[in-house]
């Protein structure tokens, strides 16, 4: 894996040593997308020095090879589903940042340094698609008024936030060790903004680019209605 220079730094260390930046990708069943997406981590230049993780939950394809063929540290958990899959993740990863991408190139890995950036002033950053732009064909209408009905959902109950939803976020290592997960499904993305807003984090949003996703889609109509119920929920609890 390709190792770059690094501008951020740890304020709390008097050697002012440099931060160590984790970018994990959550996988299941991602062999057509996960070779591109890591070469274009690779990519990345003059930015920083960063590990990458693909943390794969019981892929029957050749993710886990090939990612490994790729420089990326494998993590197997032995589990369906991208929550535990993340929370397995959170227990083992050590650096000073962390960034998560979804695996299937919906998510650009050129707006990493802009999540970085962002985590200098910020605990918690989410790469917002609504602020940003979103690719045709890359969102379908339902899907797209989901997350609005979910983020205007979550913007009463809690804080304003314009795509609750987001498969891209970045947490600084204070951050993401303390997030409680506890959720087993998809509503993980509003469990982890759930939790940055009970723990008083500063939460910043990011105009990210959101692209035509490789393979098809593990969503459906029904998985929104956990989303819904875990909002409502812990608004009380």
């Amino acid at each position: 894996m390709k190792v770059f220079k690094l501008i951020l730094y740890e304020k709390d260390v008097e050697s002012k040593r440099k931060a160590r930046v984790a970018v994990l990708l959550p996988t299941f069943n991602e062999e057509e997308s996960i070779g591109p997406l890591l070469k274009e981590i690779k990519g990345l230049k003059n930015y920083g020095e960063m590990k990458v993780y693909v943390v794969d939950s019981l892929s029957k394809d050749k993710t886990r090879e090939i990612a490994e063929y790729n420089g990326a540290e494998v993590i197997v958990v032995k589990e369906r589903g991208k929550a535990r899959a993340v929370r397995k993740a959170f227990e083992l990863i050590e650096e000073d940042y962390l960034v998560m991408l979804d695996s299937d190139l919906s998510y650009s890995p050129q707006d990493i340094p802009k999540i970085l950036e962002a985590l200098k002033e910020s605990e918690v950053v989410l790469g917002s698609r609504f602020l940003g732009r979103i690719e045709e064909g890359a969102m379908r209408t339902v899907n797209r008024i989901g997350n609005l009905i979910f983020s205007y959902t979550a913007s009463l109950l809690y804080r304003k936030v314009s795509d609750v939803c987001s498969g891209m976020w970045g947490f600084r290592k204070e951050a993401y060790k303390k997030i409680n997960i506890n959720t087993n499904g998809f509503d993980l993305e509003v469990n982890l903004f759930v939790e940055s807003v009970k723990n008083n984090w500063r939460i910043k949003e990011v105009p990210i680019t959101y692209r035509k996703r490789e393979g098809y889609s593990k969503l459906s109509l029904l998985d929104g209605v956990p989303i819904f119920l875990y909002l409502l929920k812990r608004r009380f609890l």
